[in-house]
């Protein structure tokens, strides 16, 4: 290079900032290399900078629908060349001449930590122009597997008018989050399952087949008039940072008590806090609808309302200049009613029983849109056999529902049921037996038992097919939670079963937890699944109903199983320390981003935080990584670490701010389908939470609760007033259910071939698995809440003379907890509190009053405290002496004598 060039080159170096071999530095603002909008919007996140824009997406698309004169036009922005007016890196303008003198311009400016979108519309005609609908693709954030999951973002939206937001929030919760909202002035009424958001909607809203709840706008812009619409998006340092941000600009926000779903009879409430004037709040339905407004508590106005309509049930709310915003309920009916009549639907309409079929026992999917039970000979619309097979959760959901509810509230006939499934489609057919070999007690998976014990897909040397097809996981946690369920069953309840008594039931249980562990870890996966190696999920990934295992650990020890115990809390062991000690993500599942794991992942830190484990050298060796896992000690500070961050990633996941029914409480707002199984089963993990660890249970007993209750929505149940079912009226589907929520007015569930409209998908599928948790979070909390004061979820409460009256209502009435008062809990091991009859507990729990009803035929008591007053108490059944205990540690058990129906049990400290 001669000197001459040199000069040049270096110059050029020195004026344009440019190294070779690191290239220019990119603008933290881009326009597309179509011209349809800006495909980079980088912004710092904390401390390192993000391109805000999915990856090959454009942020500036959009679709506008106008009239102007008679005449009707559409414009795709995508499909019309733009006019770049300016562009300098951190802000630019895009110009679109349409049609009939319309013009749009959108203006992207990045000022500091702020970003600002604008859409302007310019009439320049000398006649009225009306835009129909104006609809904008929303592209950020978006999951993208290239990266750690725990670097990726969950999206939060509300679309609610004037109301409207989103927020996004990174999947391990932690750190800055990323806040949109509307402008003054711009609101949203509209969104389609491809991300189209819709500013203005009239004729992309289906009337004639409507199930969209919001009403559609137009704008008519006078001749040269201008519209703006706008949003600003910045970030949050976290989740309470975004509630701030929300009211700070403008926005509403709001809390539920004890939900958006809410069963017939019982009062709800809800909080509002924002910066505007609340103008009034008005009712769909006010003749079944009463709303009146509480005492505002700082910030907040507080309203109560009371529905005697089922379904449905909007509130409206107007506020500030004109704005409006609405409030979704759905009113259900009793939780008690639910819970049965669910059951009952299972057992008597969804069990094939012919025994000439190879699926006789079996629990099949239903569609309740046709009144249809689905089997193995007839997949009606549906292509895929492992949804009917019975050896995948859509279907073995269903016994595992039966049997919870049979633990609570016991029937001859279901149990019956019950154990007809086990003796002709379980044993020796979906499960081996133990005196099969290889794999004794292995569960087979997809497609069904029948085709892989036929060995068509392989023989067991498959790698994972055909025979040899047992390695997945979440079938074993089923029927564990099956097995020991039927264990209860039979104990409180022996001559009600026939099969196997509770000694059979909890060997069963046994030795299907010790073949989840065993089994899939011994099978070799082949080249044709998406994972290799070993399959270890049982120690790596969270299943759902793992927490059977604990208690089914607890019933060995009881009946003097210790060594069996002592082997299952070893295998489990190695699930906590390899989840707590060895995985950075251990909140994922089968898929990149999941829900599934929020149950389990909270009883891991439950256990590991309540129970001391004892250090081990080559504690256990990891087939897959060839290495062993050993442990010296264990770190207390790194257990709670993980209970943290298990809870963080629950919440980022979950619906806690947005103000409707189908997504508050909602497992993962992300995902279009609402008020899935891990809504109720991860809001358990929230209770639970709530009462022995958290120093605002107030807080997380709402999260939790809101989610408990939540699926109930998708139940299809009613009276004769209201034709037995708000979603497919008829009293032969009275009890049935949807698998899912769809929130958008045109979809697809899982199967993408199917088309799907705003409500309840119409096949039950995995449903059951949710209303499982359901029942098993079913309880009574007293909490002081900051806003609500003192509260009861689960109960109506009254408190005189320094007690607490409560009038169960959680449809279980099997457990009840006061965070405040020590961390006290109850728990009922048989029979429940009379949901008609109050429950006393005195503030200083010194005195407690329980009005129980006997469920089966067990003629003892068992009750649990925990946290009881330490000293001495009595015991009176019906007025009557009926012995005494002590407390003298954490936990209390009590058994005492019961014959009647009704009982009247009365616990009174000495003096």
């Amino acid at each position: 290079m001669n000197d001459m060039k040199r000069i040049l080159f270096y110059g050029l170096i020195i004026c344009c900032g440019w190294i070779p071999g690191v290239g220019f530095a990119a603008a933290p603002l881009e326009i597309s290399s179509s011209s349809d909008g800006i495909s980079r919007l980088e912004m710092e996140v904390d401390g390192r900078p993000r391109n805000l824009i999915d990856r090959g997406a454009s942020l500036g698309p959009a679709v506008i629908k106008y009239r102007s004169g008679a005449a009707i036009r559409e414009c795709d922005t995508r499909n019309v060349p733009a006019r770049v007016l300016f562009n300098n890196g951190d802000s630019a303008r895009l110009f679109w001449q349409l049609e009939s003198g319309l013009r749009l311009y959108q203006n992207f400016f990045l000022r500091g930590e702020e970003f600002t979108w604008e859409f302007v519309l310019f009439n320049r005609r000398n006649r009225p122009t009306e835009i129909l609908d104006l609809s904008f693709w929303l592209p950020v954030c978006g999951v993208d597997e290239a990266v750690a999951p725990r670097d990726n973002f969950n999206r939060h939206v509300s679309v609610n008018r004037d109301a409207s937001w989103f927020y996004w929030a990174p999947l391990d919760g932690y750190g800055e989050h990323v806040v949109m909202l509307p402008e003054d002035g711009t609101s949203l009424e509209y969104v389609t399952d491809d991300n189209w958001f819709f500013i203005h909607s009239s004729t992309s809203v289906d009337r004639e087949k409507d199930t969209w709840r919001q009403p559609s706008t137009t704008r008519m812009l006078r001749p040269y008039e201008k519209v703006r619409y706008a949003f600003r998006l910045f970030k949050a340092d976290g989740r309470e940072a975004v509630a701030e941000s929300i009211c700070e600009n403008g926005g509403l926000l709001f809390e539920f008590v004890p939900g958006m779903v809410v069963p017939e009879g019982v009062k709800a409430a809800f909080a509002v806090r924002t910066r505007h004037n609340i103008a009034g709040i008005t009712a769909e339905y006010p003749e079944s609808t009463v709303l009146t407004r509480g005492a505002d508590k700082g910030e907040y106005e507080l309203w109560n309302v009371e529905f005697d309509r089922l379904g449905e049930n909007r509130l409206t709310v107007s506020y500030g200049d004109g704005k409006t915003c609405y409030l979704d309920f759905f009113v259900t009916r009793p939780l008690r009613e639910l819970i049965c009549k669910r059951a009952a639907f299972i057992t008597t309409k969804q069990q094939h029983r012919d025994a000439s079929k190879w699926y006789d026992g079996l629990y099949s999917l239903y569609d309740m849109e046709r009144g249809e039970l689905l089997s193995p000979d007839y997949l009606q619309d549906l292509r895929e056999d492992f949804m009917v097979g019975g050896s995948d959760d859509p279907s073995n959901s269903k016994p595992v529902f039966v049997s919870e509810k049979n633990v609570l509230y016991p029937d001859s006939l279901e149990i019956a049921s019950l154990e007809y499934y086990e003796k002709n489609f379980v044993w020796g057919k979906l499960q081996r037996t133990g005196e099969e070999y290889p794999y004794p007690y292995g569960i087979y998976g997809s497609e069904n038992w029948y085709r892989n014990r036929s060995g068509m897909d392989g023989d067991y040397d498959a790698g994972g097919s055909g025979k040899g097809r047992m390695w997945r996981t979440f079938d074993y946690t089923t029927h564990i939670a099956i097995y020991y369920n039927l264990f209860r069953i039979a104990e409180n309840n022996p001559k009600w079963v026939n099969y196997l008594d509770a000694d059979g039931y909890l060997d069963r249980a046994y030795h299907t937890a010790m073949a989840f562990f065993e089994v899939p870890y011994n099978i070799l996966m082949g080249e044709q699944w998406a994972f290799h190696g070993w399959c270890d999920w049982a120690y790596k990934q969270g299943n759902f109903h793992e927490r059977y295992i604990l208690d089914l650990i607890d019933a060995l020890q009881d009946r003097g199983r210790q060594k069996e115990a002592d082997r299952l809390r070893r295998e489990w062991e190695k699930k906590v320390t390899y989840m707590i000690y060895e995985d950075e993500w251990p909140f994922g599942s089968e898929m990149f981003v999941d829900r599934t794991a929020f149950e389990s992942s909270y009883y891991i830190g439950e256990y590991a935080l309540e129970t001391e484990m004892v250090p081990r050298e080559q504690f256990w060796y990891d087939k897959n990584r060839r290495r062993w896992y050993s442990y010296t000690a264990f770190d207390e500070s790194a257990e709670r670490d993980f209970m943290q961050k298990q809870l963080e990633a629950n919440l980022a996941l979950r619906g806690i701010y947005e103000p409707g029914y189908s997504r508050c409480g909602t497992a993962w707002t992300g995902n279009g389908a609402a008020l899935d199984y891990m809504s109720q089963m991860g809001g358990v993990a929230l209770l639970d939470y709530a009462v022995r660890f958290s120093d605002e249970p107030y807080k997380y007993v709402r999260y939790g609760y809101n989610s408990i209750l939540s699926s109930w929505a998708l139940m299809n149940v009613g009276n004769e007033a209201s034709n037995y079912g708000y979603w497919y009226p008829g009293k032969e589907r009275d009890g049935a259910a949807g698998w899912a929520f769809c929130i958008f007015q045109h979809s697809h569930p899982y199967m993408r071939y199917l088309d799907t409209g705003r409500g309840p998908w119409r096949y039950d599928g995995e449903i059951d698995h949710g209303f499982t948790g359901g029942v098993h979070g079913a309880g009574i909390y007293v909490v002081n809440d900051p806003v609500f004061g003192t509260i009861c979820y689960g109960g109506d409460l009254t408190v005189e003379d320094k007690a607490y009256r409560i009038r169960p209502y959680d449809g279980a009435g099997r457990y009840l907890a006061i965070p405040e008062a020590g961390g006290f809990e109850m728990r009922l091991y048989n029979n429940g509190m009379d949901d008609s009859r109050d429950q006393i507990f005195a503030e200083n729990l010194d005195r407690m009053v329980l009005n129980l009803e006997k469920r089966g035929t067990c003629d003892s008591q068992q009750i649990s405290f925990r946290n009881l007053p330490a000293g001495g108490y009595e015991i009176r059944i019906d007025g009557r002496n009926a012995g005494s205990f002590r407390v003298d540690s954490e936990w209390t058990d009590v058994n005492v004598g019961c014959g009647q129906d009704c009982f009247n049990l009365e616990i009174k400290k000495r003096n």
